[in-house]
């Protein structure tokens, strides 16, 4: 009885992968992280790609600059550096909706994939990155890490940050 108990909480482990715990890095809650986290390895997995792991570093950088554009940029979507302290170099997509209480991380998430309808499998280039860069972000074959930060704005809005490491949208290389 013992033995397959074990082996039942194992394969759980296995088939679901990483369990988000708190603290997430950023105020974005375990649940919704894991949400968004199961979301984007669904999206990797149609292509082939490994699995993201959460990273409360990458949610940290996301939530400073979320809430950077949030308080001082009145939630315009704007690109951070993208590069922490040490030079590590990150990807990242940005989400706004215009209620804050209507979106979440996964919407977000869900807002991204959306963009593979207009993508048509070619190497990333200047012209056809419009409209596709957060889902060949999602998809990057060597990005192995993924955190979010979430801003809510003062008219009510919402601004999501994910940051990806390492980064992808390497112009003249195909995503996966």
């Amino acid at each position: 009885m013992k033995s397959l108990l074990l082996i039942t909480l194992l394969f759980s482990q296995l088939s679901w992968g990483q369990q988000i715990q708190a603290p997430t890095g950023s105020i974005i809650t375990p649940t919704d992280a894991q949400k968004l986290l199961d979301h984007h390895n669904k999206v990797r997995a149609e292509v082939k790609v490994d699995k993201l792991i959460w990273s409360p570093r990458l949610s940290k950088y996301a939530q400073q600059w979320a809430q950077h554009l949030a308080d001082d940029k009145r939630c315009k979507m704007i690109h951070s550096d993208c590069q922490d302290e040490f030079g590590n170099h990150f990807g990242e997509n940005l989400f706004w909706g215009s209620d804050a209480s209507a979106f979440n991380a996964l919407d977000a998430s869900k807002s991204w994939y959306e963009e593979k309808s207009d993508y048509s499998y070619e190497p990333v280039g200047d012209t056809n990155q419009k409209g596709v860069g957060h889902y060949t972000q999602m998809v990057w074959r060597n990005t192995r890490e993924v955190g979010v930060g979430i801003g809510y704005c003062k008219t009510g809005g919402i601004i999501i940050v994910a940051s990806y490491f390492p980064a992808g949208n390497f112009i003249g290389e195909y995503p996966y």
